[in-house]
């Protein structure tokens, strides 16, 4: 009796063991189409990169990137301090910035998709264009405006562009700051004097919420010195260079490896990323191919 119960205890052990096996599986290494992995974005294009990433996942069940959303200024700080290795931001890098790097990983830098940056108001405002270097001269404080303009996030990309192009470090009281786009929305919406100004990304691809609340808005036409004349902001003008301020979106990945940086900015970059870009209502990097078949 003694030798059956110890038996018995013994294949108990044996079945434990094998079900702690079960259950402690081994962590998936990283690779261009599998593993873990953190993606920071710059908050002005996020919509576009959001749907790229569930399309990426839908073909890659075994890849998990967890997106990010933040200030431009506050990736470029993570990518030079390393605490942050992949990044997409709305933005080409100098020479000078570029040589932050040197010593370290060189960037891996890959240009899927030209953005714009928009001017919207209401529809029944008088005002329906838009020179950039009256902006400009706002932001210096050179010119009064009765206009409140309104970014998305103090630290983001269009505001960090303004104020290069200013020479400024603070701007004039003409100029507010919301968290979201859904904020920007509402308030152009109960102000006939505010301006708001937004990625293209947040307008063609809107959350259900901005949806609803910008059918009353409308973009404004921005002056384009060379032609001199103003241009509305939209597909067609972004593609052949007339609408004056178009941004290229980057993926940057430092990781130093094949990780997933490299599958998704491969995705990203390929026919099949391209089409969606296309879709989404930007300018892919290249257009995507179209085949023609002739049926006799």
């Amino acid at each position: 009796m003694k030798h059956l119960f110890l038996g018995v205890l013994g294949l108990v052990f044996l079945i434990s063991c094998k079900q702690d096996k079960k259950v402690i599986e081994p962590k998936v290494s990283e690779a261009y189409n599998q593993g873990d992995t953190q993606m920071y974005v710059e908050s002005t294009v996020y919509p576009l990169i959001e749907e790229l990433n569930q399309v990426f996942k839908s073909y890659y069940s075994n890849a998990n990137i967890e997106l990010k959303m933040l200030a431009q200024n506050n990736i470029l700080d993570a990518i030079y301090n390393d605490s942050a290795r992949l990044a997409v931001v709305p933005k080409s890098f100098t020479e000078e910035e570029l040589a932050v790097f040197k010593g370290k990983v060189v960037p891996k830098i890959t240009p899927i998709a030209k953005d714009a940056v928009l001017f919207i108001t209401q529809k029944g405002s008088n005002d329906t264009l838009m020179n950039y270097d009256d902006v400009v001269a706002v932001f210096k404080g050179t010119k009064t405006s009765d206009k409140i303009f309104v970014f998305h996030d103090v630290n983001s990309s269009i505001v960090n562009s303004i104020m290069n192009d200013a020479k400024v470090k603070t701007v004039s009281k003409n100029v507010y700051y919301a968290k979201t786009v859904d904020e920007i929305v509402s308030y152009i919406n109960k102000n006939t004097n505010a301006i708001g100004v937004v990625g293209l990304n947040w307008m063609v691809n809107p959350s259900e919420n901005i949806k609803q609340n910008s059918s009353k808005l409308r973009s404004m036409l921005v002056y384009n010195n060379a032609l001199k004349k103003h241009v509305l902001p939209s597909q067609s003008n972004i593609a052949d260079n007339t609408y004056p301020l178009i941004r290229t979106i980057n993926i940057i990945d430092t990781q130093g490896k094949t990780g997933l940086g490299t599958g998704f900015a491969s995705f990203a970059a390929s026919d099949k990323g391209q089409r969606i870009i296309l879709k989404s209502g930007l300018m892919p990097i290249k257009l995507p191919k179209r085949e023609i078949n002739i049926v006799e």
